[in-house]
């Protein structure tokens, strides 16, 4: 009986510290404001669908393609023939990867840049053999939406994850030294740098959103592709050694942090 007695007040006791715990935790309003942190599988989605996208660096985008949504347009022609977009996309992706393939070429020149310019101006000089080349103008937003249409025919978004490899994909090329280039010298061509995108600034702010410019560029153009983010088995991304997009440089005139 003694013993019956005593796991009933045990059992009293427990409920009692509990709803002690509850009473004062409701107590404390600073608790209530806290926004419950999302978890590791949270952050991949909020369904089997939506994880099975943001794995490979993909998240599904809200309201269809963001072309020109609050972070501004990736891309917005303002002269020249507009061959820009999905200019490499008919390419063979593969043999372009390798560094296999010849032209098109693109240099890409800043014309109204600055750290704290949200959206660059860029002069594109296309280059379609040695002495032939068309520019054209385009102004694209450093913080716009790269979206893409998915294998399940939905607008998809690449991720902050995804955004970083690309733009370490694209410091990481290295023109091979067979090819022609113009050493640590920029041009607008024919012919690319060594690092076609590892510019010499020493604003780091202003050398970050350069890279940051070309990478929607890039995508626009289809010169980098969501195969080009994958991680391979090994867990490394395959090399990518195409040099036909470059920064060509930057105007004087076009600064605009002055």
């Amino acid at each position: 009986m003694k013993k019956i007695e005593t796991r009933i007040a045990g059992g009293l006791a427990v409920a009692l510290l509990l709803t002690a715990y509850s009473a004062g935790a409701q107590s404390h309003p600073e608790q209530q404001g806290i926004p419950n942190k999302p978890g590791f599988f949270r952050q991949l989605g909020a369904s089997l669908k939506d994880a099975g996208q943001q794995m490979v660096g993909v998240k599904p985008a809200q309201g269809g393609p963001k072309t020109d949504g609050p972070h501004g347009a990736i891309y917005t022609p303002i002269g020249g023939a507009s061959k820009l977009p999905n200019l490499f996309r008919s390419d063979n992706h593969q043999q372009a990867q390798l560094g296999k393939l010849e032209w098109p070429r693109v240099a890409l020149t800043y014309t109204e840049w600055g750290a704290s310019l949200p959206c660059w101006t860029v002069e594109a000089r296309i280059w379609t053999s040695p002495a032939s080349s068309t520019t054209e103008t385009f102004r694209t937003c450093a913080s716009a939406a790269v979206t893409e249409t998915d294998d399940l025919g939905e607008v998809a978004e690449l991720n902050d994850a995804a955004l970083w490899k690309g733009k370490d994909t694209l410091r990481g090329i290295r023109v091979l030294p067979s090819k022609p280039n113009t050493g640590t010298q920029r041009s607008t061509g024919p012919n690319p740098p060594a690092q076609p995108f590892q510019v010499n600034v020493s604003r780091d702010a202003v050398a970050n959103r350069a890279v940051e410019v070309a990478l929607r560029a890039a995508w626009v153009s289809g010169f980098i592709q969501t195969s080009d983010l994958h991680p391979g088995p090994s867990g490394i991304l395959t090399p990518f050694r195409d040099g036909r997009m470059w920064i060509a440089g930057f105007k004087p005139e076009g600064n605009r942090d002055r």
